[in-house]
């Protein structure tokens, strides 16, 4: 089993890849895999295509939709406890997805 020590990071990029500004929020790997199976069982497209272990990049379509599937699992009630997590995923993307300029997130996992 994981330590709960391990972090996976959610960094939402706006700018080019030479200059950007990022919003980011950290949570434990056990957050994040709990997160992935809700999504599962809720067969949200995204969250059950991401992997735990991967390191993935969205565009500012992707990340749109992560918010929208972070808010489905929060609304759920499924995983009272991870309110916070769940609510600071959909603010990072939805800043991701509003951007005027080019734009994309990064999850990173352990």
């Amino acid at each position: 089993m994981a330590l709960d020590s391990e972090a996976v990071e959610i960094r939402a990029f706006r700018g080019s890849r030479r200059t950007s500004v990022y919003r980011e929020h950290v949570l434990s790997e056990t957050a994040f895999a709990q997160i992935l199976a809700a999504g599962e069982r809720k067969e949200l497209a995204l969250l059950s295509s991401l992997d735990q272990y991967g390191h993935h990049e969205l565009d500012k379509r992707k990340a749109a939709q992560l918010a929208d599937e972070a808010t489905s699992i929060r609304t759920s009630g499924e995983l009272l406890d991870l309110d916070e997590d769940l609510t600071a995923i959909a603010e990072v993307a939805r800043w991701c997805a509003h951007a005027s300029a080019d734009s994309w997130l990064k999850i990173e996992g352990p």
